[in-house]
């Protein structure tokens, strides 16, 4: 089921399906995933923001890192959810819910006792209120890269700066290519 509400928001590489599977953008899901599964081995429920084409979600379900009660997706653009639904059924995937809502707006209700809330989107996600709705003690994973132009970060103690967290279990950076140019990637893991 599709909850629907729209506005727009802007990836920094690609707006095709296939775009979100150049190797970068893998190589940095892969490590969130790992790295999570370092942390803990069991979340409730995962909210993945701007979560595009459902690439995140898709890699939970083929390779699995830790276990999960239920994903939601939620993006703005209405034909990548409908994508992302369209291969996460094709490969069988279950308890995943896609929400058409602009993820400021997100009261977070389902998350329960041991969520996950996962933001990959950073330097494109305008506001903070997704972050500032967010229940203190939740598990968040944030990501950024360098070289945009939009909110460049340059370490990870930038995110910290502008989303901090009481406790930080992981913190590093990954050094990519997308197909443009060379840029560093950025991830912190822990609790609000």
């Amino acid at each position: 089921m599709i909850i629907q509400e729209f506005e727009s928001l802007h990836e920094s590489s690609g707006y095709s399906l296939q775009g979100s599977f150049t190797q970068d953008l893998i190589a940095s899901k892969v490590w969130l995933l790992q790295q999570v599964g370092k942390v803990t081995d069991h979340v409730g429920t995962v909210y993945i923001l701007g979560s595009w084409f459902g690439n995140t979600s898709l890699y939970m379900v083929l390779q699995p890192e830790f276990d999960y009660n239920k994903i939601v997706n939620v993006e703005v653009n209405a034909n990548m959810l409908k994508q992302s639904q369209q291969m996460l059924n094709h490969v069988g995937a279950k308890n995943v819910q896609h929400m058409l809502r602009d993820a400021n707006k997100l009261d977070y209700r389902q998350l329960g006792k041991n969520g996950l809330v996962i933001n990959t989107s950073l330097n494109d996600m305008p506001g903070r209120a997704w972050f500032d709705n967010i229940p203190t003690g939740t598990l968040v994973v944030m990501q950024a890269r360098d070289q945009t132009q939009e909110r460049p970060f340059h370490r990870t103690d930038d995110i910290l700066k502008l989303y901090p967290l009481s406790q930080v279990l992981y913190k590093g950076s990954l050094n990519l290519q997308d197909p443009d140019t060379d840029y560093t990637r950025f991830m912190v893991i822990g609790r609000k």
